[in-house]
């Protein structure tokens, strides 16, 4: 080989030339085997400073002690001596520590909790030497305040000196401010998902302070007056104003009589019969009328307060008594107070009717008319009593003379007049001239024919 002669022409010893020879390669001896591996595997590997290739790898070296070299992206740089021994193979291991970067956070304010890769690594400021290289996701978070994220890229090389991050977190408390007409109303606070009135925070005006940031329902309830609700979505750092304009509660009545049925004048004004709703009324004085036919008036005075529902429920008494009319002549329509309640009939043989018997006539002073065709109409005061029969007996109507018969007799004669009745024999007392009377027997009688009035 040309090496060797150059070698050899400079004269160098046999012992320097075999040294030299092993180096370069050119000489092996049998056995020196080197195994080499890491871990990670992966790592570039110098043997004695000269790179040899990446690991695992196996080399024919000289037996010895050699020096070896380990370097990967993200490990420090790892050295050992291995002693190749003459015979057979040799294994050596090593094991790469990883690169570490510094990284110190810090936040406004402090106290916010630090995330990597999703693991807590406490709270700021914090100082972390234990992030290996490559990209992060670092996320600062605190409560009323909104969240920061950022990736952080960790440099084998570069990272050995603290890198900082600082980050300032947006406050995401908010203040909400709260005004009513009227005021000194409550006032209730809610997460607009949550059930029920909420907390209550006071009385209005009422400012509420350092809140989350988010959806609310703000209550306001004050006597006599239909609630407030108003939901609201705040966030940032504005004031939030919320005014509350509170509607006046209306009062309502309902009405029930017993028995139903009976004619509701709220302050005079006709309002239907009960049972029956009134609403809505303002607070303040009424007075409710009840008018029922065969009942007695009723009223009652209230008091309405905001927002109050009141019923009532009126006992209507029944107050009547009875009223007993006999008429002469029978056949007479009775009427009480311009209703007519019943006719009186005849009894046989005899000038006066059978009792008529009318109930339930309301008590008090009644005016009874009396009327029948062809006599004189008779208008009678009657005080009825409770529970009291009046009797108004043998009322004897005068007769009006409008002849309304014709009798022919046997002797020739046609008498013209009104019977007044007739006996059992047959005989007919009949009238031929206002109060003048005379007796007709059935033998004498030929015929006996109506006479239409004049004018009829």
């Amino acid at each position: 080989m040309n090496h060797l002669i150059a070698i050899a022409r400079y004269g160098l010893s046999a012992m320097v030339l075999v040294a030299l020879l092993a180096a370069t390669g050119c000489f092996e001896q049998p056995g020196s085997l080197l195994d080499l591996r890491t871990s990670p595997s992966g790592a570039r590997i110098e043997l004695d400073g000269v790179y040899q290739g990446d690991s695992p790898i196996k080399l024919k070296v000289v037996p010895g002690q050699h020096l070896v070299m380990a370097t990967r992206d993200g490990f420090l740089e790892t050295r050992g001596n291995v002693n190749v021994q003459p015979t057979g193979t040799t294994r050596f291991d090593m094991s790469l520590r990883p690169l570490f970067g510094l990284v110190l956070a810090e936040s406004f304010p402090t106290g916010s909790e630090v995330l990597v890769d999703g693991m807590t690594r406490g709270k700021t400021p914090v100082l972390m030497t234990d992030l290996p290289a490559g990209q992060h996701r670092l996320l600062i978070k605190k409560e009323g305040y909104e969240s920061k994220e950022t990736l952080l890229n960790i440099q084998a090389e570069t990272d050995r000196q603290p890198k900082l991050i600082s980050l300032e977190l947006r406050s995401l408390l908010v203040a909400i401010k709260i005004t009513s007409a009227p005021d000194k109303a409550k006032v209730y606070l809610a997460k607009a998902d949550e059930k029920g009135k909420g907390s209550e925070i006071g009385e209005s005006p009422q400012s509420i302070q350092n809140i989350l940031a988010g959806k609310y329902r703000v209550r306001v309830e004050f006597d006599g007056y239909e609630p407030y609700e108003q939901e609201v979505e705040v966030a940032g750092k504005e004031e939030y104003r919320v005014h509350a304009t509170l509607q006046e509660k209306y009062a309502r009545i309902k009405i029930d009589t017993d028995p139903p049925g009976g004619e509701v004048f709220l302050n005079e004004e006709a309002r239907g019969k009960t049972p029956v709703a009134l609403g809505p009324l303002h607070e303040g004085d009424y007075t409710i009328r009840i008018v029922k036919p065969n009942y007695p008036e009723t009223v009652r005075k209230v008091t309405l307060k905001k927002g109050e529902d009141l019923q009532l429920t009126i006992p209507l008494e029944r107050r009547v008594g009875v009223l007993q009319v006999i008429t002469i002549p029978a056949g007479v329509d009775v009427f009480v107070d311009g209703e007519k309640r019943g006719t009186t009939v005849s009894v046989p043989s005899v000038q006066y009717s059978t009792p008529l018997v009318i109930s339930d006539v309301l008590a008090g002073q009644r005016i009874v008319k009396l009327i029948k065709p062809g006599f004189a109409e008779i208008s009678v005061p009657v005080e009825i009593i409770v529970n009291k029969v009046i009797p108004l007996t043998n009322i004897q109507l005068r007769r009006l003379y409008i002849p309304d018969t014709a009798i022919a007799t046997k002797d020739g004669r046609t008498l013209r007049g009104l019977i007044s009745r007739v006996e059992n024999d047959g005989t007919v007392h009949f009238e031929t001239a206002p109060g003048i009377f005379v007796d007709i027997p059935p033998d004498d009688i030929v015929s006996k024919k109506p006479i239409t009035p004049a004018g009829k």
